[in-house]
């Protein structure tokens, strides 16, 4: 099926394989899934970490494993800690010998050997610097029971201690992800609904289904999912219990049902409906299933995001001539125009501080994700220009989650910091990743 998307900048529908944004954000305005030709070929399953700058000025850590048996699981720790910390754009884990002398802290991995008390590996984790002959320790040792299928929250754990005692805050090493797997056997399509570590590993199924799923978007809470489906054939908006699977249908109106966005508080959801006639804004509350209109007129507006301190509303619209991102205040009842760059700027993201607008720029014929300092107006070009998509901004604010174009015909994930220091490609073996959320919930051992 070939899709139909609505071109912004003409106000024409047009039929055209796309992937990414063109699906997730024209078929919100009329209704109809963009069947994509995918973006990338075979591809490696392994996540590689790219630097794109210099590491200048980032603190140089050692990670190290010391009295551990032969048959221990503390290397493998050690090595899933130093790829975390990998992430961050504050941080430097040195790796080569030679350089070890220069960090500024050393982490220390240990396990303890069990008791009678213990019936599972009890593993410890300290911190010291060693600028003093005898190395000072820098804070208490601090240790997690856990068996040997925990062995990656333990050390998502323990990376997210080291970052928040370096840096003064967490990353978001123990959080998890959403994402849509897309898979083509060349007769048919099947998609998954897949929940995973923040790096793609642990992978559980949430739901499948022969029919397209977008726009994913986690509550507050991280204890449900709302998504758009196209099982009976048009578009609808669920709400699904992650540990459960019981979903219910929220949104079933006539004409698109799109864009779901979870209030801070999980009692209401912002989404775009066409029932009116033209796509326009709507508030949802969730218990009574009641609707308040948001925004009016002939505008298409679409893709609400409701900022973290619950009092606006950053969306798409073409109310001022070509596609922008504008907000909408619920104090004031004003909407203001927030991107003034370029003729294309839409699926807008914003940091839980308000000082960075994250959306989609097209640069020719491409979208490519930007970070744009409302502060100061500057605007910092991230991700790959090669149809980037649905940006989502991490619970940590550093770094955005987003689909893009791998090196053949598929659509993969990736990660870039804010700043464009890391870039990290989430690529998989013969199948599309796709319209990503993160879970704002930290998941850990205890």
């Amino acid at each position: 099926m070939k899709g139909l998307n609505y071109d912004w900048s003409k106000g024409t529908k047009y039929g055209r394989k796309v992937m990414g944004h063109s699906v997730d954000k024209f078929k919100q305005v009329i209704g109809f899934m963009v069947m994509s030709a995918g973006l990338t070929a075979a591809i490696n399953a392994e996540i590689n970490l790219e630097l794109n700058q210099a590491s200048t000025g980032k603190i140089p850590i050692a990670v190290k494993a010391t009295q551990h048996k032969k048959e221990s699981n503390v290397p493998e720790i050690v090595k899933i800690v130093s790829k975390d910390l990998r992430y961050s754009e504050k941080i430097k884990v040195l790796t080569a010998k030679k350089e070890l002398s220069k960090a500024e802290f050393v982490v220390n991995i240990t396990e303890r050997a069990k008791d009678k008390a213990k019936h599972q590996p009890v593993f410890c984790m300290e911190m010291s610097y060693p600028f003093q002959k005898n190395s000072k320790k820098e804070e208490g040792t601090f240790c997690l029971e856990a068996s040997e299928s925990q062995l990656r929250q333990v050390s998502h754990q323990f990376a997210d201690k080291v970052h928040r005692h370096i840096t003064g805050k967490g990353n978001v090493f123990t959080h998890r992800i959403g994402y849509v797997k897309e898979s083509d056997n060349g007769k048919s399509k099947r998609y998954q609904i897949i929940s995973s570590d923040f790096d793609r590993y642990g992978e559980q199924v949430l739901l499948e289904s022969n029919a397209p799923i977008m726009s994913l978007s986690f509550s507050p809470n991280g204890k449900q999912l709302a998504y758009v489906s196209f099982e009976e054939g048009v578009s609808r908006i669920y709400i699904q219990e992650v540990s459960s699977g019981r979903r219910r249908v929220v949104a079933k109106f006539q004409g698109v049902n799109s864009a779901p966005s979870w209030s801070p508080d999980g009692k209401k959801m912002a989404m775009a409906l066409s029932f009116s006639g033209v796509t326009k804004l709507y508030i949802m509350d969730i218990q009574e299933s009641t609707l308040t209109k948001v925004t009016s007129g002939k505008s298409i507006d679409t893709e609400p995001y409701w900022v973290k301190d619950g009092s606006k509303i950053v969306f798409s619209s073409d109310r001022t001539g070509s596609p922008q991102i504008h907000e909408y205040n619920f104090k004031t009842k004003r909407i203001s125009q927030l991107t003034h760059h370029g003729q294309y700027n839409v699926a807008p993201q914003m940091t839980s501080d308000g000082r960075f607008l994250i959306y989609l720029t097209r640069i020719d014929k491409k979208l490519q994700i930007v970070a744009q300092d409302l502060k100061t107006d500057v605007v910092r070009y991230l991700g790959n220009g090669n149809f980037d998509d649905t940006p989502r901004i991490s619970p940590t604010d550093g770094l955005i989650l987003y689909t893009t174009a791998g090196k053949g015909v598929r659509s993969m994930l990736a990660i870039v910091s804010i700043d464009g220091v890391v870039k990290v490609p989430m690529e998989a073996n013969g199948v599309s990743l796709k319209y990503p959320s993160w879970s704002p919930v930290s998941h850990r051992v205890h």
